[in-house]
């Protein structure tokens, strides 16, 4: 921004280049969190950050320009632009989202009412806090509005700040108290990330929350109070403008390197990460934002203008798009296909946005209808039909968006992968007619009789363990209770053994958190729902090296497997307490896919999995009489057609539809064997 006379603040095109480069960069990282396999952009989610910054940037400067022309600032009109400028198109996201889950997904309508409400106040970062939802969980559907959380925290900075301003104009602070102060609440903000941040934990309540991401928008209000952009001049000695160009190339670098090598899992992001951010975005802004930089005008050239000046029709559009476009799931298209895809559809609905919602209500009184006229205006009538036709075309929006839904859904119906409830894929699957093998003797040889039909009554199963069986029984086949009738008591995230477990790509979880009780939850289910078969499924996080409150245990050592044996001798007991047979499923053959946070490449590893699988036979053989294993299919060790496919697996290691029809197949049989003897 800049002004020759020094008192007003112009349009840089280069900043809209930025926006363009932000934009992008998050929607790229979404691509990869949302099922393409890998994260093309792991670090894309900085964008966010380089948003934050322009908002504090831009909303100073203007705020900071008003004061200096009118001697005060108008709230009212502040937060009536500000109204004009975001929730028309929110609204109109708002609205095609309802209808695509009302009409498709009735899974996500029914979550849909806090979500929604909490965006319409702007405060879907706290709700997804208190939901405890996290930012960086992969594998089931995500909820629709799950990016709005960003909109929440710039707009109660909106709110905040600009009477924050208010008041330091009225006590008369100088320019440098006012940086000082606001230099405070940058590194009070940033030490309260890095205090909150727990290494073993999700970190999505530092990511989300609004006090702890409040250094990165300040750092852009710091740089307006700082640089005074409304007395730039067009023109800047040659050593100034190389300075500022050198400044903006050495930031974009900055970020660029952030955005490919720094994952969104890396504790250096919460210990000062985000804040070494914010300062090359700081850089980058005020070097693009300079009119007489060269920099300024290759970012304000297009395409990048016009991508630039649809960026926040893209962020809005851009989440959903990439939820209802899952390759392999929603639809048949997969890798640079699925992509273009999604860049297509959302390009489209950006530009309808920008040209249908976004303009004419820039030009629109939003709390009256009535246009904005300039003093002379003369063509009345031409204003009032573009006064008219605003609501309106934020309908079209809507149906134009619910019509490319009901597209993808009839394409992903013709592909046998239809709409899906949360951690759900495909249409519905029988298990069809199964046979019981003959029952073993008690000395464990086969009864010399023939093979015989189901019980005539479902055999009570109760399936005990980690999300694994969570997903099992979400997802199980709809004929299941002609044979079993088997409820859910599953602890998702929790094994047996507890401790802190870490993988080599740097992903971590403290299983001490919240899996303390899981033998007093075991023992209580148990005796609640008095099964015929206890059946336990282990495995996700019983493949690692283990951080005791002792010291640390190296995988498939004595001391780890000791460790194993004693905490599975327990779970035994627990559910044996109730008079259960406990059957112990042996862990298939994981094949873990990087989509999000949740690669734990570990588990891919045959080896490992053997080596639980034999410490599993060995405590059944242990106890023969009460205590028997149960055998996977085969098919996740011998078929890489089904062991890597999303379609069994959304990642490798939990089940979708097809992959829970394919367990059960195997199970059954064994179940209902194990229930005759």
């Amino acid at each position: 921004m800049a002004h020759s006379t020094g008192s007003g603040f112009r349009y840089a095109p280069g900043l809209d280049g930025v926006r363009a480069l932000a934009v992008a960069a998050v929607f790229a990282y979404h691509v990869g969190t949302t099922g393409t396999g890998a994260l093309p952009l792991q670090g894309g989610f900085l964008g966010v950050d380089v948003f934050f910054v322009l908002s504090g940037y831009l909303i100073t400067t203007l705020l900071l320009v008003e004061a200096r022309g009118t001697g005060t600032i108008s709230i009212k009109k502040f937060y009536q632009r500000r109204a004009r400028r975001l929730l028309p198109a929110a609204l109109a996201l708002m609205a095609a989202v309802t209808a695509v889950a009302v009409f498709l997904l009735p899974e996500q309508a029914a979550r849909l009412r806090g979500d929604l409400v909490a965006s319409l106040v702007y405060g879907t970062n706290w709700w997804l806090i208190i939901q405890d939802s996290s930012y960086f969980g992969g594998g089931e559907r995500p909820a629709l509005l799950t990016h709005l959380w960003s909109l929440a925290v710039e707009e109660q900075f909106y709110v905040l700040w600009p009477l924050v301003l208010i008041l330091f104009a009225r006590k008369r602070v100088s320019r440098m108290t006012m940086l000082l102060l606001i230099g405070a609440a940058i590194v009070a903000s940033s030490v309260a990330a890095g205090l909150l941040f727990d290494p073993w934990a999700d970190p999505s309540r530092v990511y989300y929350g609004t006090d702890t991401r409040a250094a990165t928008p300040l750092l852009g209000a710091a740089l307006a109070v700082a640089l005074r952009p409304w007395r730039q001049l067009d023109v800047l000695s040659t050593g100034r403008r190389i300075g500022l160009d050198l400044l903006g190339l050495a930031a974009l670098g900055g970020l660029g390197a952030v955005a490919v090598l720094l994952g969104d899992n890396d504790p250096l992001l919460y210990r000062g990460g985000f804040l070494v951010i914010a300062l090359l975005a700081a850089a980058l802004v005020a070097s693009a934002g300079h009119r007489a930089t060269w920099l300024g005008r290759v970012l304000g050239a297009q395409p990048l203008r016009w991508l630039g000046q649809r960026s926040y029709a893209i962020y809005l559009w851009h989440w959903p798009v990439c939820v209802l476009t899952r390759p392999g799931v929603d639809v048949p298209l997969t890798g640079w296909e699925n992509t273009g895809l999604r860049v297509a559809i959302v390009l489209v609905l950006a530009e309808l946005s920008f040209w249908l919602v976004e303009r004419p209500w820039r030009s629109t009184s939003f709390f009256t209808l009535h246009p904005r006229r300039p003093r002379h205006a003369v063509r009345a009538p031409k204003l009032r039909v573009a006064t008219m036709r605003t609501p309106a075309m934020a309908m079209v929006l809507t149906l134009v968006a619910g019509g490319l839904g009901w597209q993808l859904t009839v394409v992903a119906a013709r592909t046998g992968a239809g709409p899906a409830a949360p951690v759900d894929a495909g249409p519905e699957i029988e298990l069809g007619p199964l046979e019981v093998p003959p029952a073993p003797s008690p000395s464990g040889s086969v009864l010399p009789s023939p093979t015989r039909k189901p019980p005539t009554s479902p055999v009570r199963v109760a399936v005990f363990g980690d999300s694994q069986g969570m997903t099992l029984m979400i997802n199980k086949p709809s004929d299941i209770d002609k044979y079993l009738k088997i409820t859910d008591e599953t602890l998702t995230g929790c094994g047996v053994l507890l401790g802190k477990v870490t993988s080599r790509t740097g992903e971590r979880k403290n299983l001490l958190a919240d899996c303390r009780s899981w033998e007093s939850h075991w023992r209580s289910d148990a005796q609640r729902t008095k099964p015929t078969i206890a059946l336990v499924m282990l495995g996700a996080w019983d493949v690692f090296d283990l951080t005791t409150e002792t010291g640390k245990l190296i995988f498939a050592s004595p001391a780890w497997d000791a460790a194993f044996t004693e905490a599975l001798g327990r779970a035994i007991g627990a559910l044996r307490g109730a008079q259960a047979k406990v059957a112990l499923a042996l862990l298939p053959c994981y094949r873990p896919i990087r989509a999000s946070a949740g690669f734990w490449p570990e588990r891919g590893d045959d080896t490992r999995t053997r080596h639980v699988n034999d410490l599993l036979t060995a405590a059944a053989a242990a106890d023969p009489l009460n205590v028997s294993t149960v055998e996977p299919p085969v098919q996740f060790c011998t078929d890489p057609k089904i062991s890597t496919s999303k379609s069994y697996r959304w990642d490798g290691v939990h089940y979708y539809k097809a992959g829970a029809a394919l367990y059960f197949k195997a199970v059954t049989p064994q179940l209902l064997q194990l229930a005759a003897v």
